[in-house]
């Protein structure tokens, strides 16, 4: 079996990011990669080529409102190369050129969120139109350095190996406060989860969600069962309900730097971890 789907929400507003994110999504933060010299390419370019090396041939981006810049990003633009190969500029015109090859083999859908009502939400909105039992969900502006894909095989292996109804990537972090916090048994690589809580005050330990997950489609129900009235709807309630219900959850280790990119300091350290390799 073959997990060849995925779904990216890119919706959110990023105000922590303000003034940059207020016509450009936080997922098209640039980042400086090493590929044969120095790239600089957006997050979720890094997240695409990650889950295309996995296997993915299918992705749902779910966008926000009035933010096309991922839609065009991930629209082939033949000339432009063309042009970068007229005036000498092999190197960027073969990295756009790998990528444009890699989008037309692929099937992408965008998908609108006309208001940021959260991740679960997000989801959601993807219930009508995913056929396959298993999928891949993943956050727009969390990457594990280096070898995010060797991570994604990794969660998929483990997945395939021990048939969980969830699998997610989990880190250790200093500030977990931050973060989906896990309680669970802990088994060497991976977690049997007995609960996530959504960034306590009082977080009861240091391992915390990386927001990669691999799902089946009892996380619809779940997400359905546990809309609130109103506010976000949190992913992280859909999960405690199949806790609850005793479904297996698994939380994976990652191997390399957990980046997060949702505010300036975030972004700033995960600058600093790219330069350094």
């Amino acid at each position: 079996m073959m997990i060849d789907t995925a779904i990216i929400p890119a919706a959110g507003l990023g105000t922590r990011m303000t003034p940059y994110t207020k016509e450009i999504p936080k997922e098209m933060l640039p980042i400086i990669i090493r590929k044969d010299g120095v790239v600089v390419e957006p997050v979720l370019h890094y997240i695409f080529e990650s889950l295309y090396e996995a296997g993915v041939r299918t992705f749902y981006f779910i966008v926000g409102r009035g933010k096309r810049v991922i839609e065009d990003y991930f629209t082939p633009d033949w000339s432009y190369v063309q042009y970068l190969m007229d005036h000498g500029k092999h190197r960027e015109a073969e990295i756009l050129k790998t990528l444009y090859e890699k989008i037309e083999k692929s099937n992408i859908l965008m998908i609108n969120q006309p208001e940021p009502k959260g991740f679960g939400d997000a989801i959601l909105r993807t219930k009508e139109l995913i056929a396959k039992e298993q999928f891949i969900v993943h956050a727009g502006d969390d990457i594990i350095y280096p070898g995010h894909n060797h991570n994604l095989l990794m969660l998929i292996n483990h997945y395939l190996r021990y048939n969980p109804k969830i699998a997610f990537l989990y880190d250790v972090s200093e500030h977990p406060e931050r973060y989906g916090v896990i309680v669970g048994d802990d088994q060497g690589d991976y977690i049997i989860v007995k609960d996530v809580i959504e960034k306590p005050s009082m977080p009861p330990s240091n391992k915390v969600v990386v927001a990669v997950y691999i799902f089946d489609r009892d996380i619809y129900d779940a997400l359905e069962r546990t809309k609130p009235s109103k506010g976000e709807h949190q992913l992280t309630d859909a999960i405690r309900y199949l806790i609850k219900r005793g479904e297996k959850v698994h939380a994976v280790r990652v191997k390399g730097r957990r980046l997060d990119f949702g505010t300036p300091d975030y972004y700033l350290n995960a600058l600093r971890v790219l330069l350094s390799e």
